[in-house]
């Protein structure tokens, strides 16, 4: 896979906004944040568009977080209406900005090391040192982001309860669902292995070593997360990423059951874990395929505007509704 098609998977629609100030919780309301990065930090210079939190106070929390990773070049922005959905089902939801070029790509893809996809995944989750081509530091790696952000909301917001997803000076990984598209997806599954999470959801990813030929050597290490707890969500025609690639790197780790159409198959689409649309994405440049799974513009919509009820169903059994 050549890296530079992955900056053709995230198609950016969302014009710039400033930092909405934040409102006194009340119940009864759907709670949108927008936090840059460096307000929570002032180690983070870059990568700096806003983190998208919500709180839904319309419904009983689960008192778990649902994390989503934007993919290559993404930002939260792009990811509102996932979001939201997980909101919605009681999870405190934060859409998470962290460095996310194609420099993992560039490095790990091609490369002979089939090692090379951890050590950039490792170096971007821990902020370590691991893989030239890869710069991310401890400041600005995904999981410090995440507990300044969780800290941040917690100072701003004492009511709302954040500070159940820290544990000490880390995350409290047993409350998290931790989820992302493309090249966040990889990382959420990554992530899982890592660390023990309530669950993983991958959209439209994989790590595919193309000069061996085989699905890079993290996927199929034991993990810290139960393989119960991890799902997938594909098109059959991703323009990105081979669908024989993902199914055989999805059998690799052991995913539960055969790929299921949510369009044909009803929920609980027969338990498995693997789920896949055929779908006509809602508007069709680019990379359409690759990013109907979750990307605002490219779900499925009605007539009236409203996501289409298969992928709705989808959403709510990937979440564990």
């Amino acid at each position: 896979m050549k890296a530079k098609f992955l900056l053709l998977a995230i198609i950016v629609f969302a014009s710039c906004t400033k930092t909405d100030p934040f409102p006194t919780p009340a119940p009864g309301q759907l709670y949108e944040y927008k936090v840059l990065p460096s307000v929570t930090s002032t180690a983070i210079s870059s990568f700096n568009s806003e983190h998208f939190v919500y709180l839904d106070t319309r419904v009983t929390a689960k008192n778990k977080l649902f994390v989503f990773l934007p993919g290559t070049t993404g930002s939260p922005a792009f990811y509102t209406l996932i979001l939201k959905k997980a909101a919605a089902l009681g999870y405190h939801s934060i859409g998470l900005m962290y460095p996310n070029n194609s420099d993992l790509y560039i490095a790990a893809a091609n490369n002979p090391d089939n090692t090379a996809f951890g050590k950039g995944r490792k170096e971007i989750f821990e902020g370590t040192d691991q893989i030239a081509g890869v710069n991310v530091n401890a400041d600005n790696c995904i999981k410090t982001r995440l507990i300044k952000l969780l800290q941040y909301m917690q100072a701003q917001h004492p009511t709302e309860n954040w500070q159940q997803f820290l544990a000490g000076s880390d995350v409290n990984w047993s409350k998290v669902v931790i989820a992302g598209h493309s090249q966040g997806g990889g990382h959420a599954f990554y992530i899982s292995k890592q660390v023990a999470v309530d669950r993983a959801i991958s959209f439209s990813s994989i790590d595919w070593n193309t000069v061996l030929n085989t699905s890079a050597a993290w996927v199929s290490q034991p993990g810290a997360t139960a393989l119960s707890q991890l799902y997938s969500f594909n098109h059959p025609s991703d323009e990105i990423f081979s669908y024989a690639n993902v199914q055989a790197q999805l059998s690799a780790m052991n995913i539960t059951g055969a790929p299921v159409d949510i369009d044909l198959v009803a929920s609980p689409f027969n338990a498995s874990h693997r789920l896949i649309s055929s779908s006509t994405a809602a508007i069709t440049i680019f990379v359409p395929n690759h990013n109907i799974t979750c990307l605002d513009q490219y779900v499925p919509k009605t007539a009236s505007g409203d996501v289409k009820a298969e992928f709705v169903k989808c959403w709510d059994y990937l979440l564990g509704n």
